[in-house]
């Protein structure tokens, strides 16, 4: 689909309309086309329910379009509430029309909408942070073990604690990183893959980490914490960081 210059075209042309001024006499009757231009708005908002239709045409289904997870996938919401996603090569023709041109409310309205809700209709599911002595934790979930991992953006790869690898089986090799614990005694990490981290909605396959005990990497680290998320795993869960709202923003790749 050509998302990318539909959407483009189509929210200029909405700015352009909205920016355009209405003549300085008969008020009455631009009062009229004010509230009839914002009838059609409504009308047109991309919060309400639509009626799509299946490639077959022998199948429909009243939903609301929540959130583009990439270009072929979508977010929605149906009237009783239940969200899931969809493909667009399920549906109809002018149904993947719509689509192309369809932007999320909340970034039309950037001036009123909140972070959360704008990245949430761009994909992004948001996690909530803990802070212990400054440090951020997140939880996840590491083949099926549940666990914390500090954010620790700072360093190009990740670490998993030694105790957790043992518990879910992972097989590990010689690591590539020479580290002084605080000790003060210098040691080798290990090295070894996990097969799914799950954050939020979005799961990573196949992902490397340095293996090393982390209470030894870094203080004041609370019970139950497993790893933690370097650059690398930072990059490929598309994350951002509020560090002020104690908030984790992460998106499937696309």
């Amino acid at each position: 689909m050509q998302t990318s210059l539909f959407r483009s075209l189509a929210v200029l042309l909405l700015l352009a309309w909205m920016a355009t001024p209405a003549p300085a006499d008969d008020k009455e009757e631009d009062a009229a086309e004010e509230k009839k231009g914002e009838a059609t708005e409504e009308k047109s908002d991309p919060a309400e329910f639509r009626t799509f239709t299946s490639t077959r045409g022998d199948k429909t289904l009243k939903l609301k379009v929540v959130a583009r997870i990439d270009d072929e996938t979508y977010k929605v919401e149906n009237p009783e509430g239940k969200v899931f996603n969809i493909k667009t090569a399920n549906l109809s023709h002018s149904d993947q029309r719509f689509l192309d041109f369809w932007e999320p409310d909340a970034i039309l309205n950037l001036q009123t909408a909140k972070l959360p809700k704008v990245l949430e209709q761009m994909g992004y599911s948001t996690l909530d942070l803990t802070v212990v002595e400054s440090t951020f934790f997140v939880n996840v979930t590491v083949d099926g073990k549940s666990g914390k991992f500090l954010l620790d953006p700072n360093r190009g790869w990740s670490t998993f604690d030694p105790a957790a690898a043992k518990e879910i089986g992972m097989n590990l090799g010689q690591g590539r990183i020479n580290f002084t614990d605080n000790t003060g005694k210098t040691s080798r990490s290990k090295r070894g893959a996990v097969k799914e981290f799950k954050a939020g909605q979005v799961t990573i396959t196949a992902h490397e980490f340095e293996v090393i005990e982390v209470a030894k990497m870094f203080r004041a680290v609370p019970a139950n914490t497993i790893g933690a998320i370097g650059g690398d795993l930072l990059k490929r869960l598309n994350a951002l960081i509020d560090f002020g709202g104690k908030r984790l923003f992460v998106r499937k790749g696309q």
